[in-house]
């Protein structure tokens, strides 16, 4: 009888599934191997194997058996390296690390080798869990998720006469071709959003810099929200996965400032607004 391979990794749990009394299936992005499917026999029940550690927001050691079917890992054990108690402590961070989680478990392939992810996943609970203002993390992950997957918007130049922007006005963004639109294209351009130069800014200035760095500059908190609204339609209509976490996240910050209002375009339509010499390319 042949012994099946085993394994120790790092991991996240992703997604849990209770499976009758004692059992548990899980998603698990781990260090060497990407996104994997595991079973947790008795893990319900066996505070010696498992302790209760199969959970979201702790990074675990896993002793893993590949399973003869090849899609699907056993998890013999598991132990805490590190445990990120902020996050589930508070509701902000909470429903931002959900967010998180939602995104790289729907843009990771299964089996694909993909450590880039886990780095990206585990600097995104450090900062949850750090001192730090969590409200920029959702938006430089969903930027750092695009450059990953090779879909980066473009915020510097106009997509269809490749000029730059002016460094004032509103522009328009186009979802399909992925990125700005000045005012001299947009009548021959499928606009989608109209953003303000400072978020675009904001965000051109974020693909040059470490992670770290771009959250620490302390942009304004309308320039974040407008990047996260952005960047999350811009992963959907590039992926087709949408994020339902963010609706949470929008309920929450309702809730919490009760000053949340639609966007309403009280200063003419968006062609008409981008006539604006300030919306134009510089020549």
């Amino acid at each position: 009888m042949s012994v099946l391979p085993r394994f120790r990794d790092l991991a996240f749990v992703l997604r849990r599934w209770d499976v009758g009394e004692s059992d548990q299936v899980l998603t698990l992005l781990t260090k060497g191997r990407g996104r994997i499917r595991a079973a947790a026999k008795g893990s319900k029940k066996s505070r010696r194997r498992f302790g209760g550690l199969l959970s979201p927001f702790l990074l675990l050691e896993v002793d893993c058996f590949e399973t003869r079917q090849r899609e699907w890992m056993r998890i013999e054990s598991c132990a805490l390296v590190r445990p990120y108690p902020r996050i589930s402590e508070d509701l902000d961070r909470l429903v931002l690390g959900m967010s998180l989680v939602e995104i790289v478990e729907k843009v990771v392939p299964e089996g694909q080798e993909e450590e880039s992810f886990f780095d990206l996943l585990s600097w995104g609970f450090e900062w949850l869990d750090s001192d730090e203002d969590p409200r920029p993390v959702l938006a430089a992950f969903l930027l750092q998720t695009l450059a990953r997957i090779g879909v980066q918007p473009q915020f510097a130049l106009c997509v269809r006469c490749r000029k730059k922007l002016q460094p004032r006005g509103l522009f328009g963004f186009s979802l399909p071709q992925g990125g700005v639109v000045c005012g001299n294209c947009a009548p021959t351009t499928p606009v989608t959003h109209r953003v303000p130069v400072a978020t675009l800014s904001m965000l051109h200035s974020w693909l040059a810099r470490p992670l770290d760095a771009a959250c620490y500059q302390k942009d304004s908190p309308a320039s974040v929200r407008e990047a996260e609204d952005l960047l999350t339609a811009f992963l959907t209509h590039h992926t087709g996965k949408e994020l339902r976490s963010l609706r949470v996240l929008r309920r929450v910050a309702s809730d919490r400032l009760r000053a949340v209002r639609p966007v309403t375009d009280s200063g003419g339509s968006l062609r008409e607004r981008m006539g604006d010499p300030a919306c134009t390319c510089k020549t």
